[in-house]
């Protein structure tokens, strides 16, 4: 008896205390995109204080409902733009969306306290797979490849370059380009990026790649973490980075040339690459 009492209350202990499991669907294994299935007709959902979307989770998942809204009108919303008031009112968090096109603001509240499946606001709809950003990567056989001189493989002082490549011995000197940085920024000056949408952006990028020991650089890769739209504009500098001169000079050790990877460091804005900076 005595036995069975205590196991009822410890099964009243974790039901009282224990917290809630929240189960949400994605479109995307980064979850970047909520999936959602349905637009609420409920015209106070998500807009007023009473009745916030019940996100159940943490202020991320918000991100991931608004990546997931389309406009009824075509216009874009900016996520970039939003300004995400984290004013947290009663358990509450407040949102407020801008538009590309519009003036108006929207203002919605939302709760990680509690969930039910998220539905899109009134007056939206709501992304799908199809909706997703495709990434179009630049082909890896067009990538200039190089043979390094031997085995041993220097690198320029850079975290990315040792995030994605590995650590490596450093160089006495470090690969240089003929002329010096100024020639290297006219080449990517005369090189700017088409894409539309890549002109409206203001976005960072770095290109690692070899040095070898008699001046030839290749095996270009980026070793910045892009996704989606990001993703395909790393590809775009990748590509005018594949096609430049072949003017660099080795990097040194004990005043002999070795094989060496350097990394280019892109600021895009507004299409324009010249602002570039090499180690």
């Amino acid at each position: 008896m005595t036995t069975l009492k205590n196991t009822f209350i410890a099964i009243f202990f974790i039901a009282l205390f224990s917290t809630p499991a929240f189960s949400q669907d994605y479109l995307d294994k980064d979850k970047r995109f909520m999936k959602l299935t349905e637009v609420s007709t409920d015209k106070t959902y998500g807009f007023e204080q009473k009745n916030p979307i019940k996100i159940g989770s943490d202020d991320k998942a918000i991100g991931a409902y608004l990546n997931s809204l389309k406009t009824a009108d075509g216009d874009r919303i900016h996520i970039g733009d939003m300004q995400f008031n984290y004013k947290k009112n009663e358990g509450l968090t407040q949102v407020v969306l801008t538009f590309e096109q519009k003036k108006e603001k929207i203002t919605l509240y939302f709760s990680a306290a509690e969930f039910e499946q998220p539905k899109a606001i009134a007056g939206f709809l709501f992304k799908t797979v199809d909706d997703l950003p495709k990434v179009i990567l630049f082909p890896a056989d067009s990538v200039l490849k190089v043979t390094p001189c031997t085995t041993t493989m220097y690198s320029v002082d850079d975290f990315l370059v040792r995030e994605k490549l590995g650590e490596k011995p450093k160089p006495a000197t470090n690969p240089t380009f003929a002329g010096g940085p100024d020639e290297l920024k006219k080449y990517f000056a005369a090189h700017p990026l088409t894409d539309p949408k890549a002109t409206q952006m203001i976005f960072r990028v770095s290109i690692a790649f070899v040095v070898t020991c008699d001046g030839k650089a290749g095996n270009f890769e980026i070793v910045t973490n892009g996704k989606g739209d990001m993703a395909t504009y790393a590809n775009q500098v990748l590509a005018i980075v594949n096609k430049m001169p072949q003017k660099w000079q080795a990097a040194t050790v004990d005043g002999k040339p070795v094989d060496c990877y350097q990394v280019l460091s892109f600021t895009a804005d507004s299409g324009q690459l010249d602002s570039v900076s090499s180690r």
